[in-house]
């Protein structure tokens, strides 16, 4: 049995970062909110557990994650802080979101009515389109890594998690993946045709298919 990680309210991460309280957990981490001891900003904090973190494929999926989504300039992106490991475990450092995620409101409310999906798709199409710009391919785009964010009179559509984002070049080559062909990630619910059968050289069109799966989902109530 791997021991837990020393994370508890005043505990100071990589002397920046101090934890308050934690937000969520699962088999493979932890968030935590957190505040900047230095800039004075309340921030949230995303942790591996030690048996997860002991994967080398789990611990570059996790960086690829805070990579990927540093490199995307938009509003509509989660915003990275920091990333590093502290004391042997792995963590990214990012903007504390107040509000729901898109799963969570479809769970309560069953369908959204057609502005609200307007608004939601518009803006994720935009981080969409950030990120085909940067290179990077989400694989896993579905209600869960969508989150709203209320700011002042309107909402804000966030995309999170690139953990399993493919990042290509400028030709469309791979740069870094460590999916083989014929290997699956994702949601199945979410995935493109080429993404459940494995193929390697998918691009930017299989989180086209993905967010027109959410649509569908947040006007109908069920999925296709």
């Amino acid at each position: 049995m791997e021991p837990p990680l020393k994370l508890a309210a005043g505990v100071v991460v990589a002397d920046r970062f101090r934890l308050e309280r934690p937000l969520g957990q699962g088999g493979m981490g932890a968030v935590w909110q957190a505040q900047h001891v230095g800039l004075h900003i309340p921030c949230a904090l995303k942790f591996i557990h030690a048996h997860a973190a002991a994967s080398a494929e789990v611990r570059e999926r996790f960086e690829r994650e805070a990579r990927g989504a540093a490199q995307i300039r938009s509003p509509n992106v989660v915003q990275i802080l920091d990333h590093g490991v502290w004391e042997g475990t792995p963590y990214i450092a990012m903007e504390l979101l107040e509000g729901e995620d898109l799963a969570a409101r479809l769970k309560r409310q069953g369908m959204l009515d057609f502005p609200e999906v307007v608004s939601i798709v518009s803006q994720v199409a935009r981080a969409l389109g950030r990120a085909e710009a940067a290179g990077l391919v989400h694989r896993d785009l579905k209600p869960a890594n969508i989150f709203l964010v209320r700011d002042d009179d309107r909402e804000i559509a966030k995309v999170l998690d690139f953990g399993i984002a493919k990042i290509r070049s400028v030709d469309g080559t791979t740069l870094s993946s460590s999916t083989k062909t014929g290997a699956v990630l994702g949601t199945p619910f979410y995935m493109s045709p080429e993404q459940a059968r494995g193929l390697r050289e998918i691009d930017h069109r299989t989180d086209l298919w993905s967010l027109g799966v959410i649509a569908y989902k947040c006007l109908i109530g069920v999925l296709p």
